[in-house]
């Protein structure tokens, strides 16, 4: 009698499991975790290492054959994207090669890029020098807005599934619930 019931949860868990799904824009970071812009800027010999940088836009400027977007790093989630409740971890530029068009890349965005390190140029924040590193990224991720209060990308599957089992004083209970 509950062999009937068990196929039909293991079922519906498989079905459901099939469902879920997590955000398109979801790239896992590559490289050194512990090599920030902030390691980079001061450090030599970084050219070449492949790394997943995100932060806040601060600015984006066309040039003759790429787009520079200079922005402000911050820790990311397992999905790349960046954590901005948590410190800054400097600065640095992707750059895109070909044209992007900035009017669309607004300061303060969210984006995340995952290439390798390429070059190191001089720079200003107001009137203070800056050292930028360069990372290379054809299709850095711009993160459309949400909420804040997401700790994790992984809060994000849809549909959301849970299963409770309880009981206690004489009766007993289970329940699933989805949420989309």
């Amino acid at each position: 009698m509950h062999r009937p019931i068990a196929a039909i949860a293991v079922v519906l868990s498989i079905v459901a499991a099939g469902c879920a799904s997590t955000s398109d824009n979801c790239r896992a970071p590559v490289g050194d975790r512990a090599l920030t812009p902030a390691v980079a800027a001061v450090s030599e010999g970084r050219v070449g290492e492949p790394v997943t940088w995100g932060g806040t836009l601060v600015s984006a400027r066309n040039r003759v054959d790429a787009t520079d977007l200079e922005v402000l790093a911050y820790p990311l989630s397992d999905c790349g994207r960046p954590l901005i409740d948590e410190p800054a971890r400097g600065r640095f530029i992707i750059r895109s090669p070909g044209y992007l068009e900035t009017a669309e890349l607004r300061p303060g965005r969210s984006i995340t890029a995952s290439g390798r390190i390429i070059d190191s140029v001089e720079g200003r924040i107001g009137d203070a020098a800056y050292r930028f590193p360069v990372v290379e990224d054809s299709r850095p991720t711009v993160w459309p807005a949400r909420d804040r209060g997401y700790a994790s990308d992984r809060a994000r599957v849809r549909p959301w599934i849970s299963v409770g089992v309880g009981g206690g004083r004489g009766w007993s209970g289970g329940g699933v619930g989805v949420w989309f």
